[in-house]
């Protein structure tokens, strides 16, 4: 979600100035929760500015280095689980979080039947 604008911010700090309370203010400034507007005001209070801070992102759990070694293992041994994937290059990440990194980097999991079957021969 993007930061309220600065003139919002301003409207806001000026309100809560003249002490006009948060359901008042969330009228004037439209699309403002109770909770953005008090956050807000404790920003002013606490550090006198009303600039939101800045973002600044999560850290990778997997970096360009793990994605090769995981390109590797894969390699060497296509039938391996994601658990078992983990386990062996010790990654700090859940099976779901390594499932979505897979797919961003193009590698998926088909699993082959071991043996063929003929659609005549299938009932539902």
């Amino acid at each position: 979600m993007r930061p309220v604008s600065n003139e919002k911010r301003e409207l806001i700090i000026e309100a809560k100035k003249r002490d006009e309370s948060e359901k008042t203010i969330m009228k004037w400034v439209k699309n403002t929760s109770r909770s953005s507007i008090g956050k807000i005001w404790k920003l002013y209070r606490t550090t006198g500015s009303y600039q939101p801070k800045p973002y600044k992102g999560n850290n990778r759990k997997i970096t360009p280095q793990t994605e090769e070694k995981i390109r590797q293992t894969i390699k060497e041994k296509p039938d391996i689980t994601l658990q078992e994937l983990i386990d062996e290059l010790s990654l700090n990440v859940g099976e779901s979080g390594l499932s979505r990194r897979l797919k961003k980097m193009g590698l998926t999991y088909k699993k082959r039947r071991s043996i063929q079957t003929d659609r005549k021969d299938q009932t539902l």
